[in-house]
């Protein structure tokens, strides 16, 4: 199984007098890339039996699971990269393609609002620049939103 490093994971050695896990002091950083499988292990807590949930990379590197996350890759044969090998597509997920929108909305209400606030308008004018400034933000977001690149095929190796 492959998984990111979602942040520097520190590199556990096993206690064996205590029973439980300790840091080596070396660290795998953020964004890595790890190739291993999760394991659950007993041990000892506070003198208590616990289940350490801890994640055994290929090199024989034992790191905590919650550092890590499973690669969102989607294997596809389609010839995608003119071979007849396999392709990895990485799909960009829902969440991150709505916040372009969203982040136009707000930059063109700050902008109407300072225009305003220049012109020394009152209230009313205020609003009304702030409102068409959003529309007008969400609306270049939207355009920028639909011209990002989507999809990424990477070739197969």
């Amino acid at each position: 199984m492959k998984a990111v490093v979602l942040k520097d994971a520190k590199i556990l050695i096993p206690n064996k007098e205590h029973k439980n896990f300790t840091d080596s002091g070396l660290t795998i950083e953020e964004d890595s890339i790890v190739v291993g499988e999760p394991k659950n292990i007993s041990g000892l807590r506070r003198g208590e039996e616990f289940i350490y949930k801890l994640f055994l990379t290929n090199k024989n590197q034992l790191i905590h699971l919650n550092k890590i996350k499973p690669m969102n890759t989607t294997e596809v044969t389609l010839g995608a990269d003119a071979q007849v090998s396999a392709t990895d597509v990485n799909l960009v997920p829902a969440e991150k393609a709505n916040r372009m929108k969203w982040y136009g909305a707000v930059a063109g209400a700050v902008l109407g609002f300072a225009y305003a606030k220049y012109r020394k308008h009152d209230m009313k004018h205020i609003a009304k620049w702030i409102a068409m400034g959003s529309v007008a933000g969400f609306g270049a977001g939207y355009l920028l939103d639909m011209r990002k690149n989507k999809v990424v095929i990477k070739p197969s190796k």
